[in-house]
């Protein structure tokens, strides 16, 4: 039997041991994987070492069995027990296919009950999964203003990244071409593509927007990638793709998109309040002012800055560049 398939065994003995309320004995785990009363106790032992504060021996309820039985404490295999997108993507199509008011609203409290059980920090890739998955199916579709990436590229991106491999590729900028050669760590979407990676000639992080990637090759040279470097992480810094140096803003929107504001996501550290006039204060740390101008400018009238007072004076002269090319 090859390793895997033990480790896959130890698994499913595992949920057998979470699953049982009167317990497993040898007998009963001979029988489930069709092996010998030695390989058997040494299944049991492995499971033993793994989790040595989480069995309970059971009780015999029958005075004639005297096999020892022992079984999980409760809750011990929740941490283990996880949610793919796949799952989620399906439950959202059952969903879709119902006609029948009460069975949608059970759904959707499922859903929110199964992510409730999902440890946040895999809830934003699953969220992003899901919708990959849903439009890969034709139940979703991304309608809004974007650029056009090719998606070769994007899957040479994506296995360098997966293998660890340096990729260069030519780079247009200050009207010239030049050359780069870069370990890739992510890729942040907004309504472009840019890469982000460790540029091991300037010695620092860049971020490549991928639609001027040209003559992509990955190449034979490994890279050991930063282990504190996180993509999330950097991105908090930025509003959108631009790293400067973060300001402490607050917005106040109208109480008449309240409910829109509300369920919007603007920054990984925003915080929400409601003001006594019914207006929205919204609050977060970002750079990036470019990105948070043409935001804002989406709202127009419902949003306000209310500090600081540089992001005031930004965009009042974007505003004003606006309206002179009117």
């Amino acid at each position: 039997m090859s390793r895997l398939n033990k480790t896959e065994d130890i698994i499913k003995l595992a949920m057998m041991f979470q699953n049982s309320f009167t317990g497993l004995c040898i007998d009963d785990i001979k029988e489930a994987f069709e092996c010998s009363r030695r390989s058997a106790e040494r299944m049991k032992t492995v499971l033993f070492d793994l989790f040595p504060d989480k069995i309970e021996e059971i009780q015999n309820f029958n005075s004639t069995d005297k096999k020892k039985r022992w079984r999980f404490t409760k809750g011990t295999m929740n941490s283990l027990i996880t949610f793919t997108s796949d799952d989620f993507a399906n439950l959202e199509s059952l969903k879709g296919l119902s006609n029948d008011e009460n069975q949608i609203k059970q759904l959707d409290e499922i859903i929110a009950k199964i992510k409730a059980l999902t440890p946040q920090k895999n809830m934003m890739a699953l969220d992003t999964d899901v919708s990959a998955i849903l439009e890969s199916q034709g139940y979703a579709i991304r309608q809004y203003a974007r650029e056009n990436v090719d998606n070769k590229v994007l899957e040479q991106i994506r296995n360098s990244m997966l293998a660890f491999k340096k990729v260069s590729f030519d780079y247009y900028f200050d009207d010239t071409t030049k050359r780069i050669t870069l370990n890739p760590y992510g890729i942040v979407i907004g309504d472009r593509y840019y890469l982000v990676g460790f540029n091991e000639y300037v010695k620092d992080l860049r971020m490549y927007r991928v639609s001027k990637i040209l003559n992509l090759e990955i190449l034979e040279d490994y890279f050991n990638k930063d282990e504190k470097f996180s993509l999330s992480e950097y991105c908090k810094n930025s509003f959108g793709i631009y790293q400067e140096e973060p300001l402490n803003i607050t917005l106040e929107f109208d109480k008449s998109v309240a409910e829109d504001v509300l369920n919007y996501h603007f920054h990984p550290t925003q915080k929400f309040k409601t003001l006594e006039n019914g207006n929205i204060s919204v609050k977060f740390t970002s750079g990036g002012m470019f990105s948070i101008a043409h935001e804002l400018f989406k709202w127009g009238k419902d949003v306000k800055i209310i500090t600081p007072k540089k992001l005031k004076t930004y965009y009042k002269n974007y505003v004003k560049e606006v309206l002179e090319n009117i």
